[in-house]
């Protein structure tokens, strides 16, 4: 999976290749909307979803706004690869509803507020199988 993501990046951030933006240092105290990308991946359940995540130090709360599922939180760890860039990465790891295996997500900003991304779901005890979605967000 993690091989995908790298195949990726050079194709979705080719045009991006200096940035006038910056992702945040870090996502304490932030929330952000983001919008999954419904054709990336339509078998994802989630394609489609728009959702509101909250962050603290080091815990997170991500709720659905227009899907009836959640709310989902765990922990989580934030740093920017690529400041000159826009780069940054999100590890992952949900505890409730369930306990789930680790996702990442890499971000790079389009603006300072707005940007694209790329979630990745490792398969593991309750998500037998690995997935992979693009979004967009936008910080509140």
């Amino acid at each position: 999976m993690f091989k995908k993501i790298i195949l990726c990046l050079p194709v979705m951030f080719s045009g991006f290749t200096y940035a006038s933006c910056n992702v945040p240092n870090s996502l304490d105290n932030m929330t952000l909307i983001n919008h999954v990308d419904s054709q990336y991946s339509e078998t994802n359940p989630n394609a489609g979803a728009i959702s509101k995540v909250t962050y603290t130090t080091d815990r997170y709360l991500n709720e659905f706004l227009n899907k009836e599922i959640g709310p989902f939180t765990g922990s989580y760890t934030y740093k920017v690869l690529d400041d000159e860039n826009g780069v940054g990465i999100y590890l992952g790891d949900e505890t409730k509803p369930l306990n789930k295996p680790s996702h990442t997500v890499i971000f790079k900003c389009l603006t300072n507020k707005y940007g694209m991304a790329i979630f990745t779901q490792i398969a593991g005890a309750n998500e037998p199988v690995g997935r992979q979605n693009a979004l967009t967000y936008t910080i509140m």
